[in-house]
């Protein structure tokens, strides 16, 4: 009698090349959690924060990646790879605009010299014509805490999110080629 092991032998093979292929699956996986972030946030801006004058640049300065590079364009990932410590993997969610942590976390009330051009407030140092204040006088503006939103969101539903990702990435790997 003669056992056929060409299907566990190939089976190894496939297992071995999905081994050596993990470091790049979790690569991509941290950056599809990070991208993932970066869209609650935004649609946390498009729908929560209506109280902010809206020119899109705060919504659309949120990027996952590493915050101490600069980032220029829309795209919701920055191109770097991910920070690898061990096992554990790590990427930054950030908004690296002037007015962004302000936003995020709060601010004192105070005066901004300047005027109004049309329906643009335009800030000047010395401005003669005055100025507004922002927030109640004396007072404190509560921030609006959209990135710590948007993680805890993903946090809430990642481990299924993961799960089905993984689930689909070892079956793809797994199948005979050409069947599927």
């Amino acid at each position: 009698m003669s056992v056929d092991n060409k299907g566990l032998i190939n089976l190894q093979k496939q297992l071995e090349q999905l081994r050596d292929e993990v470091p790049d699956i979790m690569e991509e996986l941290v950056i599809g959690e990070g991208v993932y972030a970066v869209k609650q946030a935004k649609l946390i801006c498009k729908n929560d924060v209506p109280d902010i004058v809206n020119t899109g640049d705060y919504r659309n300065n949120f990027h996952a990646g590493n915050k101490a590079l600069t980032h220029q364009n829309n795209n919701d990932h920055d191109g770097s790879r991910p920070q690898r410590s061990g096992r554990r993997y790590r990427i930054d969610v950030y908004n690296n605009l002037d007015y962004a942590k302000p936003l995020e976390y709060g601010f004192r009330s105070h005066f901004v010299p300047g005027h109004w051009s049309g329906h643009v407030f335009v800030y000047q140092k010395n401005d003669p014509e005055g100025g507004m204040y922002v927030g109640p006088y004396g007072g404190y503006v509560r921030g609006h805490f959209t990135l710590l939103r948007a993680i805890r969101r993903t946090k809430d539903t990642q481990n299924a999110r993961l799960t089905r990702k993984i689930d689909q990435i070892i079956q793809e790997r797994l199948s005979p080629r050409g069947s599927g």
